[in-house]
């Protein structure tokens, strides 16, 4: 797991996306899908892994392949 000292800077787009997800975590108690985010800025599913991948590589979230709703914020915060 990434330590909050071993992450790596994210765009501010990306920093938005973090506290959309965060938010939307903090108000319904579990992760958004993908499509969600998508609505949210509309954006296609691909433009949405787009910003999420590297979130992911960088160590700001995380998610279990193959299962819905499980995009989790490392460290809970934005």
């Amino acid at each position: 797991m990434t330590t909050e000292a071993e992450r790596q800077p994210i765009t501010p787009r990306q920093h938005e996306v973090l506290g959309w997800v965060t938010g939307y975590i903090n108000t319904h108690g579990y992760s958004p899908t993908i499509r969600q985010i998508g609505q949210a800025f509309r954006w296609t599913t691909n433009g949405v892994m787009c910003h999420l991948r590297p979130m992911r590589r960088k160590g700001w979230i995380t998610w279990q392949d193959g299962e819905a709703r499980t995009i989790r914020v490392i460290g809970g915060d934005a």
